[in-house]
């Protein structure tokens, strides 16, 4: 899981010694992207952020003409995610996805 720690000090020019320096904290990023993010998700053994979660999948768009529902609630979503070979919708995609639990220091 990718992370790094930071101290919450800001640099004062005038350092009156608050103690920010003291607090830390975890700020978690993706293993694809290296953007930070609150929320993460496991797949094949990297963390990821949702955007990049999404791109592990073939998607497809449909449309009026396309008769595909989400094979787990049903609806008729803009777009479709293949998971085990079946379509899902974003929504169920992300109900699907394993979340990373996120250590706080």
């Amino acid at each position: 899981m990718g992370y790094r720690t930071e101290d919450e000090c800001r640099g004062c020019a005038e350092c009156i010694h608050c103690g920010r320096d003291h607090r830390r904290h975890r700020v978690y990023f993706c293993d694809i992207c290296k953007e930070d993010t609150e929320e993460l998700f496991r797949h094949k053994h990297k963390q990821l952020c949702w955007d990049c979660y999404k791109t592990q999948f073939i998607s497809k768009i449909t449309d009026d003409m396309d008769d595909t529902l989400c094979a787990e609630c049903g609806d008729d979503p803009e777009e479709l995610f293949q998971v085990d070979g079946e379509w899902v919708c974003e929504d169920c995609l992300e109900s699907m996805a394993e979340r990373v639990e996120l250590d706080d220091l």
